[in-house]
């Protein structure tokens, strides 16, 4: 069903011209500041600062992007150009809407505006901007020809920004819930950024992996015996919060991670933080095993 919101924003594109497409993201940006609002409390004050946000709610938001794909079509030249004006220049709303219009132009024309969405994770300054990019623009493109698409995202995991990589991995994740056959592929990728340095990656490969035990549980469980402990220390809050975070109904099935979390905990090189880590995902496993033994 079309609400105002979708109805209203359709109204603008009537009119859109690709040659001035700022005449339309600016329409578009007076329609959602009258959309509801929501908390900005999850993203850091400094990063505000570095772009505008109104806190414009996700679902308002979602269905100007839908307007604006269905008005885009196909016509990934004439849609290019609002597409990179709503990223570039509209901040945080203007990223939501531009990351959907440009999943659609992507699915479109996968060549031309692949390369344009590694430019655009690179200048990425929240959470938010880099995982709706990743979600609402990469997956799609990925997801096309998923075996190729995994492919691509290879030097993506080696890019100097920190954005760049958490993009890539966020996408990963996402691929076996849709294809459970690429599941141990995108678990071998994700792998290399178990050392990666940055706070903002370790929580994208976490959620990478998380999410692949809904395409193939048996090959995450398998990933996590491979893999705990760690070789280096930066692995231990990932692998801990993979277990602390996981899905109710995909938690039983590691429950037989438990000893091994266990023979862990009582590592002597342990930091005093990083035991810590590794004793709450071993209550974690414990109420998993009471609760498959009740099973």
């Amino acid at each position: 069903m079309e609400t105002g919101i979708f109805k209203s924003a359709s109204s603008i594109l009537t009119t859109y011209d690709s040659a001035t497409p700022r005449v339309t993201a600016e329409a578009l940006r007076d329609l959602w500041k009258q959309a509801d609002k929501v908390s900005t409390a999850g993203i850091a004050a400094e990063q505000r600062e570095l772009q505008e946000t109104a806190g414009v709610a996700i679902p308002a938001l979602r269905e100007i992007g839908d307007a604006v794909v269905a008005a885009a079509g196909k016509r990934v030249g004439d849609f290019l150009p609002l597409a990179r004006t709503l990223w570039d220049e509209f901040g945080r709303e203007g990223r939501v809407v531009g990351a959907i219009l440009l999943g659609a132009l992507g699915e479109a024309n996968p060549d031309t505006v692949l390369p344009l969405l590694r430019e655009a994770a690179r200048t990425s300054v929240t959470w938010e901007d880099s995982d709706r990019l990743a979600m609402d623009a990469l997956g799609p493109v990925v997801n096309l020809k998923p075996a190729a698409g995994v492919a691509s995202l290879e030097p993506w995991l080696v890019d100097e920004n920190r954005w760049v990589r958490r993009c890539a991995v966020t996408a990963l994740g996402r691929v076996p819930m849709k294809h459970a056959e690429m599941t141990r592929r995108c678990l071998d990728l994700s792998e290399r950024l178990l050392r990666d340095q940055e706070a903002e990656v370790r929580k994208a490969v976490s959620y990478a992996i998380r999410m692949s035990a809904r395409g193939e549980v048996a090959a995450v469980v398998g990933f996590l015996a491979r893999h705990v402990p760690p070789t280096g220390p930066s692995g231990t809050w990932i692998l801990c919060d993979v277990i602390r975070s996981m899905s109710r109904e995909s938690l039983p099935s590691f429950a037989g991670m438990l000893t091994r979390y266990e023979r862990w905990a009582k590592d002597a090189s342990l930091s005093a933080q990083d035991r810590a880590s590794v004793e709450s995902a071993v209550e974690v496993l414990k109420g998993a095993a009471r609760k498959r033994g009740r099973a």
